[in-house]
């Protein structure tokens, strides 16, 4: 199986493409169906309910239309592209790095 990451930005490749679904093609289907109701309602209550919620759909039966999305994030810490977290100096008018943040 491949990583999250590399699931959305397949995703995100196939939709800036065209081959996503919809009458705008600006989603994908992600088809569980297949699987045995008794087992969605054991291993995957959340989806199903978020799924009938915000999509109206019955994971049991219908596809749920899926986007790519970031899956971790860290609340807008400015990083330089080393990892070291970093902020603007008004005197200097430029970023420095604060010690011991990584």
């Amino acid at each position: 199986l491949a990583s999250r990451d590399v699931v959305s930005r397949s995703m995100t490749i196939e939709i800036r493409e065209g081959r996503g679904v919809g009458p705008r093609n600006d989603h994908m289907f992600l088809q569980l169906s297949h699987l045995p109701v008794e087992q969605l309602r054991q291993r995957l209550p959340g989806i199903s309910e978020t799924a009938m919620i915000f999509a109206g759909v019955d994971i049991t039966r219908d596809p749920i239309p899926v986007l790519p999305t970031v899956h971790y994030n860290m609340g807008g810490v400015p990083t330089n592209f080393k990892g070291q977290v970093i902020q603007w100096n008004e005197q200097q008018q430029k970023d420095e790095i604060v010690p011991g943040l990584y």
